[in-house]
């Protein structure tokens, strides 16, 4: 995005995240869902072509919304792990879109990756790691969570990243203050596993769509939402 696209976007993002503080501390972690649909300043990522065509291009024609956050985050470090784990989530594509409002940098609280870890066997090897406890990384592969070989995946604001849910990736040396859009989509579900996998994670989203989205203006929008609430399983 153009520098004017992340003046819009930040100025936004931070009256719709201090709003919801009622303009208290902000030096803490602080996420909010759904506000992307419903945000006049925000809801244009979701009309724009450059992420919807990534999207499919990735998730296939079909594809359905998962969700999204605007998150502040004030820890220095989130532990390797993937956001959706199993050798059947390996089977079922994933798509998550970062979108971050400050620089990062190896050094300054970058996304780090392990290539190829989005599939199995590797995937599952490395489910150890889950535990997130200090020490699990050097239990499980011999070095510190921050020194495992991996990919460091720098961005500087109006980059946007693409990656699979089932990726495993980590962030170290971070920052207060460390501010992101995550926008989640998903190929639409062709089998059981697949709705349960949308039941475990995103029922609350996925079969429960904002009206915002399945009123919109745009049929690429609506579509994206469609027959969803008749997807979910009988509680």
């Amino acid at each position: 995005f153009d520098g004017h696209e992340m003046a819009r976007l930040t100025g936004t993002f931070d009256h719709t995240l201090q709003e919801a503080r009622n303009n208290g501390d902000d030096a803490r972690d602080q996420s909010l869902v759904e506000q992307v649909e419903t945000t006049p300043g925000l809801c244009w990522l979701l009309e724009d072509g450059r992420i919807l065509d990534g999207v499919e291009e990735l998730a296939g024609a079909d594809f359905i919304w998962g969700g999204s956050e605007c998150n502040i985050t004030a820890h220095g470090s989130h532990p390797w792990h993937a956001d959706r784990f199993g050798s059947s989530e390996t089977e079922f594509t994933r798509v998550k879109v970062m979108i971050y409002l400050d620089e990062t940098r190896a050094d300054h609280g970058c996304l780090r990756v392990l290539p190829g870890s989005h599939r199995d066997p590797y995937h599952t090897t490395l489910e150890p790691l889950l535990a997130q406890d200090e020490g699990v990384a050097e239990r499980t592969l011999g070095v510190s969570g921050e020194d495992v070989p991996s990919v460091f995946v720098e961005a500087a604001p109006g980059d946007v990243l693409f990656f699979n849910q089932t990726l495993w990736h980590g962030v170290f040396n971070s920052f207060p203050g460390r501010r992101f859009v995550a926008l989640k989509f998903a190929e639409r579900p062709s089998s059981s596993v697949h709705i349960r996998s949308l039941d475990k994670y995103s029922a609350g989203v996925v079969f429960r769509p904002h009206v915002a989205l399945v009123e919109h203006s745009d049929p690429r929008l609506r579509g994206m939402v469609a027959g969803l609430v008749d997807l979910a399983p009988a509680r």
